[in-house]
């Protein structure tokens, strides 16, 4: 007697039995993630808002968008891979991303729809901004500026002189704008960009994170290990400013004719009397905040690590630390 297909059959038996037995993974947490918009492990390092609808890119290459302040946000996927650094608004109320990958992104008002734009000549793009006339600007490596008044589709190329990376960029109105970068870089226009002069440095060796001005004369800076400077004299003189929170930080904004921070440690700061102080925002933030932008008056949208992303209102639930 053949006793080989009896006990082939007596394993079979045995191993379907055992793996009756066995629990399927019960993968509906991972389901629920995924079904969100905003996920715990999405990191933002950028966001811009135009007053009506709020937008963060992750460095994963996603978009989320939110028109109802914040109550639910849309996830948006871009067809291609990308890395959206900086994010800003137009007169319009149109979106542009400045993308890692050399392209710019046009999203319209409601930040429904995008598209990708090469940018020509560019190299390590860093920032951009929208002057009142509606042109693009991107900054970045070999001290280039970049200027666009069709949307993308073609570019004028400045290069400011030394090599060195330009990281932010801000125009005031259609003639007043600031650049700054590493080195202490400063550059001006009084003229819409076509001349772009060099000036002061902010401090040597000075590498700015982020850098805002309230009006042509007056202007803050944040850089490595917590310093932030100050100019009243359009950049003429840069002054450090006392940071209490002793955080780096890496975004600044203006709103209501205040200006606030953040950075290092899901921290805020904002400015008071000549110093810079801890500002409780009331929210647990792990990591880091990479990006804020003043969401009409008084709100500020913040983002970072770990799906952080908060609409804040300064003159409701924060409050400023006492000094240290």
């Amino acid at each position: 007697m053949n006793r080989k297909p009896i006990a082939w059959l007596a394993c079979a038996i045995l191993a379907a039995a055992l793996a009756g037995c066995q629990r399927k993974p019960d993968l509906t947490a991972v389901d629920v993630e995924r079904a969100r918009a905003v996920h715990r492990y999405d990191m933002f390092q950028s966001a811009a808002s135009n007053g009506h609808v709020m937008v963060a890119a992750t460095s994963g290459g996603a978009l989320v968008v939110s028109a109802d302040q914040g109550a639910t946000w849309q996830r948006r996927a871009l067809p291609v891979a990308n890395s959206i650094v900086a994010l800003t608004h137009c007169a319009d109320g149109s979106f542009v991303g400045l993308d890692y990958y050399r392209r710019i992104w046009l999203g319209d008002a409601e930040g429904r729809t995008w598209q990708s734009r090469p940018i020509t000549g560019a190299d390590n793009p860093m920032a951009t901004t929208c002057d009142a006339a509606g042109r693009i600007w991107v900054v970045g490596g070999r001290t280039r500026i970049l200027s666009s008044s069709d949307r993308g589709a073609h570019w004028t190329s400045r290069q400011a002189g030394e090599d060195a990376i330009l990281t932010t960029v801000q125009f005031l109105d259609a003639q007043h704008g600031h650049v700054t970068g590493e080195f202490g870089l400063h550059l001006a226009t009084d003229d819409g960009g076509a001349t772009w002069k060099k000036q002061p440095k902010l401090a040597a060796d000075f590498y700015p994170y982020a850098t805002v001005f309230a009006s042509d004369r007056e202007g803050w800076s944040a850089g490595v290990a917590g310093v932030l400077l100050h100019t009243a004299d359009g950049g003429a003189s840069w002054q450090v400013q006392p940071n209490r929170s002793d955080a780096p930080i890496y975004a600044l904004a203006a709103i209501d004719g205040t200006v606030y921070g953040a950075g290092f440690g899901g921290q805020m700061v904002v400015l008071r009397g000549g110093e810079w102080l801890p500002y409780d925002h009331g929210k647990a933030i792990p990591g880091y905040l990479a990006a804020i932008a003043a969401h009409g008056a008084p709100s500020l949208l913040v983002a970072g690590a770990a799906g952080a992303l908060h609409l804040i209102t300064p003159a409701l639930p924060g409050a400023v630390a006492a000094k240290q």
